[in-house]
């Protein structure tokens, strides 16, 4: 298992090449072969540079509210509630 919830954390979405990592995403860059994942909610990555909406959505919940092993020495809400 990958990161909390995510069963692929090193393979994106979509993309060609060793863990969909060329960027031909959609046939972009002039390469016409890339692969597509079948849920793009199981991958922390959906291309080779972009997080996928549920990983967006789990980092952004842990620098809002996650403990001080993850945001030191406060978080944004604690930032917000000083």
């Amino acid at each position: 298992m990958g990161i909390e919830g995510f069963k692929e954390a090193s393979v994106a979405c979509c993309g060609g090449g060793p863990y969909r990592g060329d960027g031909s995403c959609g046939g972009k860059r002039g390469i016409k072969e890339y692969e597509l994942c079948d849920n793009v909610n199981e991958h922390v990555f959906f291309d080779s540079i972009h997080l996928t909406d549920r990983a967006c959505q789990h980092f952004a919940e842990l620098i809002w509210n996650g403990n001080h092993t993850v945001a030191s020495p406060y978080n944004l809400k604690q930032l917000f509630e000083l």
